[in-house]
């Protein structure tokens, strides 16, 4: 089985962006950043997991690079609050459904390292909560106009996301004996139920044309990887490539202004 590097990564991306934050809140608010410091711990040490797990395989990643040049970029804390809010639920709903599936089919159970899924998912939970009470102790994160259409925005970045990704590593999935789509769709439904118990509105991903459009860009980026392999001249390629950007764009503007669902009329919600 292949552990990916992307997983690794993203863990010590992590704990580098909640290390950052501990220490430029230490003098400002000692609490919040004791809370950051023990979260960039959790990340730390998933992605020195990760790390050790792909060495089995003759694998390992230098995470040190990750340090070496470093470019901030400002964002607005809501943004980073919603995306990594739905970033570790998205991250629990994925490991405990491994677990959960591992743990009635235990002849899937590829490699040791499934077996700690449920130890960890509690992290990625906990890690959400937090940022949960974050928001709910700031309602203008939560309770405008605008705060409804960056929801909207982050939900459908997420989903598409894990979608459009998981459909590339079908194969993995199958190793665990799961079907990437069914495994996803349960997992975006989980999630964006737990979205609606702080978020103002969910997505309604239970609509036929949610998934049918999600397949339009699956089928589009087979194109576009397909064009990337053939060996046209540059140019004709990114010709080739104009109509098919095209489409993923108005599939995703079709996405984002699909009616989203008020939580306060969701009554599958459990507030």
């Amino acid at each position: 089985v292949c552990i990916r590097d992307s997983s690794c990564t993203a863990e010590f991306s992590g704990f580098l962006l909640y290390k950052e934050l501990g220490r430029r809140l230490k003098n400002k608010n000692p609490l919040l950043a004791e809370c950051f410091n023990l979260m960039s711990r959790d990340e730390a040490r998933h992605a020195g997991f990760l790390n050790k797990a792909m060495s089995d395989f003759n694998l390992s990643l230098d995470l040190g690079f990750l340090t070496k040049s470093r470019k901030y970029t400002f964002f607005k804390p809501k943004f980073i609050f919603y995306a990594t809010y739905l970033s570790e639920k998205i991250g629990y709903w994925r490991y405990i459904t491994i677990y959960r599936h591992l743990e009635k089919n235990p002849n899937d159970c590829i490699y040791p390292i499934f077996e700690f899924f449920e130890n960890w998912c509690q992290d990625e939970n906990r890690h959400g909560d937090f940022f949960d009470a974050i928001m709910r102790a700031q309602p203008h994160t939560l309770n405008d106009w605008k705060a409804k259409l960056w929801c909207r925005f982050f939900l459908l970045s997420v989903f598409a996301t894990m979608y459009l990704n998981d459909t590339q590593r079908a194969d993995f999935y199958a190793c665990l004996g799961l079907e990437a789509r069914s495994y996803d769709k349960e997992v975006i439904e989980k999630t964006n139920e737990t979205a609606g118990r702080v978020f103002p509105i969910i997505l309604d991903v239970n609509n036929p044309e949610f998934y049918d459009r999600l397949e339009t860009c699956v089928t589009n980026n087979e194109g576009l990887r397909a064009i990337d392999a053939s060996g046209a001249p540059g140019f004709v390629k990114a010709l080739r490539k104009l109509p098919i950007f095209a489409s993923n764009g108005w599939q995703f503007i079709k996405l984002y202004f699909m009616k989203p669902i008020s939580v306060e009329q969701y009554a599958g919600v459990v507030r």
